[in-house]
């Protein structure tokens, strides 16, 4: 089987490092492989297969290829585009988020329904869809004309002992005084990180460190000294494996407004972390409520209860998230099922 993944680029971000970890398994079962991309971005991902820069206007050969399945926007209307170009291929998109809630964090409400509908449409053209939660395949099938299933992500966690000492350092002296809770991201308002930081002032206790770069941390740092609790909100910049960081963390914190799958939140499961997330439908179908402390979205309360239930029991929590995730979520899984769904569309 010949495959082609169309990405927006090669950036260390949600959508590529799903890719990248199939990518990993399809080649080792001797599945041949081309990754084309956009964008170029420092600190780019590394796939081992060829990939190669394209624009909009770029032809690629696609008839040498049995499955040509692409990744976000661009990737999408490239597809669009070239479509007629394309005979006898099996064209894939997958849905990576609540497409209108997205655009809701960026755009107004006209131009989120108007983009949402023309990414839709966009998407109606491919021969299948495959969404990455059921809660968002319910959404978008009235939406989506194209045949649509639900392929859950996976992810491992690889511990490369390449962490940056100073950062380690800065954790452990904190650890000595504090409760840690952690997480890392590319920080936009949709991430509601600003939840975590309106309840320290109520739990002394804690230190928040967050790990990531993104539009809203200045936001985040504004919000913090308004609280005067600055210092114990820690920033630290972007890092290229931050899921190094998880053992230092007592407590994952994982917010979300909106959020198509918690990709983070299972790796601080494989890591054993005991895991806070807001109570929205996509994180109810990864973990149950006896393997993470769920909050209401915008209740302090809920949220303060949430962390400390979930470090007095960090333990168990951990133990038990790490084996849902282990059975149900890991990166081995997730290529497995694209492999099955490969071979049953070329079958058809």
């Amino acid at each position: 089987m010949k495959i082609a993944y169309i990405l927006p680029s090669l950036r260390n971000q949600g959508p590529i490092i799903v890719v990248k970890n199939i990518v990993d398994f399809l080649v080792r079962w001797g599945c041949e492989i081309d990754v084309f991309y956009f964008d170029d971005f420092p600190s780019a991902m590394c796939f081992n297969c060829p990939v190669k820069k394209i624009s909009m206007k770029t032809l690629i050969d696609f008839e040498q290829y049995d499955i040509i399945h692409s990744h976000c926007l661009r990737p999408d209307m490239y597809i669009a585009r070239w479509k007629k170009k394309i005979n006898r291929a099996k064209l894939v998109s997958t849905l990576h988020q609540d497409t209108y809630c997205s655009f809701r964090y960026q755009y107004n409400f006209i131009l989120s329904y108007l983009f949402t509908k023309y990414w839709c449409f966009i998407q109606s053209k491919f021969d299948v869809v495959i969404s990455i939660s059921e809660q968002i395949k319910r959404a978008y099938e009235g939406c989506i004309k194209a045949p649509m299933t639900t392929i859950y992500n996976g992810c491992v966690i690889n511990l490369d002992g390449e962490e940056d000492d100073q950062i380690v350092k800065s954790i452990l002296e904190m650890k000595k005084l504090y409760k840690i809770l952690g997480t890392y991201a590319f920080v936009t308002p949709r991430k509601g990180l600003d939840q975590i930081i309106k309840v320290m002032p109520y739990l002394q206790e804690y230190v928040f460190i967050i790990i990531g770069e993104g539009p809203d941390i200045k936001e985040l740092k504004s919000w913090s000294q308004k609280l005067c609790i600055s210092d114990r909100i820690i920033f630290f910049s972007y890092q290229k494996n931050p899921c190094n960081y998880l053992p230092y963390f007592d407590v994952y914190v994982m917010p979300s407004y909106s959020e198509g799958f918690g990709l983070a939140m299972v790796e601080a499961a494989l890591a054993r972390r005991a895991i806070v997330c807001s109570d929205i439908p996509s994180f109810h179908e990864i973990f149950f409520n006896n393997e993470a402390c769920f909050f209401k979205l915008k209740d302090m309360d809920s949220l303060q209860k949430a962390i400390i239930k979930a470090y007095e029991n960090r333990d168990v929590m951990g133990e038990m998230a790490y084996k849902r995730a282990y059975s149900h979520f890991t990166t081995s899984k997730m290529a497995e099922n694209h492999l099955n769904y490969y071979q049953g569309l070329l079958r058809k």
